[in-house]
């Protein structure tokens, strides 16, 4: 009997190494910010069962029909984790993008845009005022100015 353990591992490892990756850009494509965790596992799961397609690439014979039992069987047990939340790979993938999705970043972007503005705004406000002041000292400084000069004629 042949050892099956490279694609055992492969089954193991599958979640995290291709369909994760693939059901995030699925999301990202169709503009999906907030999947529900269901929503995307069921996604990750939809591309894991893509693999048993390669399996048509072996040759026929014996020892594929028992790979082929066992990928099937590999990838049931890995599917059932990935569907119950039990596969960390997976789940954390998921509360990354989540967390990290644009729409999260062009919220926080405008909030910073709005306080980049309102500070702009408050030092614009700032600085009329003090032109005003400017202003309404020079008219002071002015009328002082024009009463010595007819004070200056006069005398």
């Amino acid at each position: 009997m042949l050892d099956y353990f490279e694609m055992e591992h492969v089954i193991e490892e599958l979640a995290k190494a291709y369909p994760a990756q693939c059901a995030t850009t699925w999301f990202k494509i169709t503009k999906n910010h907030k999947p529900s965790e269901e929503e995307y596992r069921n996604k990750v799961v939809e591309y894991m069962k893509q693999f048993e397609y390669l399996l048509a690439t072996y040759p026929q014979s014996i020892e594929t029909d028992k790979l082929k039992d066992l990928v099937k069987k590999s990838l049931a047990r890995e599917i059932e984790k990935v569907i119950k939340g039990n596969n960390n790979d997976v789940e954390r993938r998921h509360k990354h993008y989540v967390d990290n999705s644009p729409s999260v970043v062009l919220i926080k972007e405008e909030k910073s845009q709005k306080n980049i503005d309102n500070t702009t705004t408050a030092q614009e406000e700032e600085q009329q005022q003090k032109e005003i002041q400017y202003k309404d000292n020079s008219v002071v400084v002015d009328k002082r100015r024009r009463k010595k000069k007819l004070m200056m004629v006069s005398d």
